[in-house]
């Protein structure tokens, strides 16, 4: 760190030197000139002449499902890797030997979305830049400088999106782009524009694309991790960073920040490397075009401590009931997350123009034309950003949702099992930008048609009166509820006597009867008769004889 400050206060002393040096040349030129005639307005050749764009229009997925409870629709944000396309300015006009070229960078947030494995979040932003040269080549700003928070278990990638042709016409690509240590790269460096955006021709001709990290203070001190990006092509070009949180971590950051500005000033236009080795000036070493606030190189507000960031952002760090204020609206920044003189250029979600700042206040302003007094030398034509200081930052927001399943008695709050987690909390967004669904109607595991309670079976009846059981994905949980009720316990039905089977009547028939055969049955009586008249007989005489007796 001492020796970055070291650095910086050499670079600021011969920089100074450089433009009073450079201003009274210029100043002597002028006087001995002048009855030269103005340049005419000058434009770029037809390498870097913008070409006309047609407009197209931005398609935004916005749901509109019935919701239940405290749920909320998301955020009127840009919808993922959706643009549009405005139309640009066909020609460049110079005012004085000013070419104003829009703005340097565009940051646009997109929303956050589910990660690839589906284990974590994705905070994306759409990263657009142009480089600032001059007509000789002598005086060029052509890198970007990335920070995004230093966040453990985080994975940054970038793609590249857009770029240009041979003749400066925009052209959409989808390229990974290789990611190289800062030093490794300068090492083996060879001067040209090999770590440069390629260009189309170049992409099919099997060129890579590069980013560099490191080569930042604020990385070494472990409060960002930073990341560069060259070219040396004229108009806009853009990539995509992509920054993947395990989804236990993102549950705490409702929105990432990211910080894009141009950083170093170089005297040729050929070499994409820049740093002080290869004899480049910091543009952070001006106070209001470096990322840090308050005058405190050590402090980068939300952009290192993301729980800063909230919807009433407290401004100060050293005090921080000292300033509240609004600070992201529709999803988006209004308002810096470190030093407060970064404009915060509006999103257009068109990689191929960049606006310019609003709202600019000249005495914080920086302005890079008057900066290093462009104007006080008319032989050069620049073109440059008039009203934009060449910094950017915004927000990708996540927002969360899950769905619960309730089942109740009909018409109360009595629960009749426990809640079944249908869709358990998880980004809106799928990975491919578009909004995530729920059923809750699936499998009885989530809808039974019967439950038992208390002994008691209760049978379905449906959804309540508020309840969607399918459709998109809101913020919030969404409640469906299930409504059941008693089943009824059929009455016992008494029993009935049996009534005796009627026999049946005899058949006639054509045979004589079969005469019973009596024989028999004469006999036994008279048997019967014979002995019991013997017995009385001999009853009879046994009672005399004891009458004699």
């Amino acid at each position: 760190m001492k020796k970055y400050l070291k650095s910086l206060c050499a670079g600021l002393t011969i920089s100074t030197a450089l433009v009073l040096v450079g201003n009274q040349v210029t100043y002597a030129e002028e006087t001995n000139t002048t009855t030269q005639a103005s340049p005419a307005a000058t434009s770029e050749s037809s390498t870097t002449t913008a070409p006309t764009m047609s407009t197209t229009t931005t398609t935004t997925v916005t749901p509109t499902a019935p919701v239940t409870g405290t749920q909320s629709l998301p955020s009127a944000i840009s919808t993922p890797y959706s643009t549009s396309v405005s139309t640009a300015s066909s020609a460049l006009t110079a005012v004085d030997n000013i070419v104003d070229i829009g703005g340097y960078v565009n940051v646009e947030g997109l929303p956050a979305t589910l990660s690839e494995d589906g284990t974590g979040v994705t905070y994306s932003f759409t990263v657009s830049y142009q480089r600032l040269h001059s007509s000789d080549e002598g005086q060029t700003v052509s890198d970007l400088l990335i920070r995004v928070p230093n966040i453990d278990n985080a994975d940054v990638k970038f793609t590249l999106v857009g770029t240009r042709d041979a003749i400066g016409n925009p052209v959409d690509v989808n390229v990974p782009m290789s990611i190289v240590d800062y030093n490794d790269a300068i090492e083996n460096y060879t001067g040209d524009d090999e770590y440069g955006i390629p260009t189309a021709e170049g992409l099919a001709n099997g060129k890579k694309a590069y980013v560099l990290s490191g080569n930042d203070y604020l990385q070494d001190d472990g409060k960002v991790k930073s990341y560069n990006i060259y070219t040396t092509q004229n108009h806009s070009q853009s990539v995509l960073v992509q920054v993947t949180i395990p989804m236990d971590q993102a549950k705490n950051i409702k929105y990432l920040p990211l910080d894009a500005r141009a950083e170093w000033k170089a005297s040729d236009g050929a070499s994409t490397v820049r740093g002080y080795e290869s004899g480049c000036q910091s543009l952070e070493e001006y106070s209001n075009h470096t990322v840090t606030m308050n005058g405190d190189p050590e402090n980068v507000g939300g952009l290192s401590d993301v729980s800063l960031i909230t919807d009433e952002y407290v401004y100060s760090l050293s005090n921080p009931s000292s300033i509240t204020d609004d600070y992201v609206k529709d999803g988006h920044l209004i308002k810096s997350v470190s030093n407060p003189n970064t404009y915060i250029t509006p999103n257009n979600g068109d990689w191929r123009t960049i606006p310019n700042d609003i709202n600019i206040n000249s005495t914080t302003f920086f302005n890079y034309i008057d900066t290093f007094t462009l104007r006080w030398n008319p032989t050069v034509t620049y073109y440059a950003p008039v009203s934009e200081d060449m910094a950017d930052q915004d927000v990708s927001m996540v927002q969360f949702g899950d769905v619960v399943v309730d089942y109740v008695v009909q018409g109360t709050s009595t629960q009749l099992q426990p809640s079944y987690m249908d869709t358990t909390l998880r980004p809106l967004f799928n990975a491919d930008g578009s909004l995530g669904m729920y059923d809750a109607a699936e499998n009885t595991s989530e809808l039974p048609q019967t439950i038992t309670y208390n002994g008691d079976v209760y049978n379905l009846v449906g959804p309540s009166a508020t309840s969607l059981v399918s459709g998109l994905l809101l913020e919030g949980t969404t409640h469906v509820v299930y409504e059941y009720v008693l089943a009824a316990v059929p009455a016992p039905t008494p029993s009935t006597p049996s009534t005796p089977a009627t026999p049946a009547a005899p058949t006639q028939s054509t045979q004589t009867p079969k005469t019973a055969d009596t024989t028999n049955l004469s006999g036994y009586v008279a048997a019967f008769l014979a002995a019991f008249v013997g017995f009385s007989l001999t009853a009879v005489n046994r009672y005399k004889s004891n009458q004699i007796f």
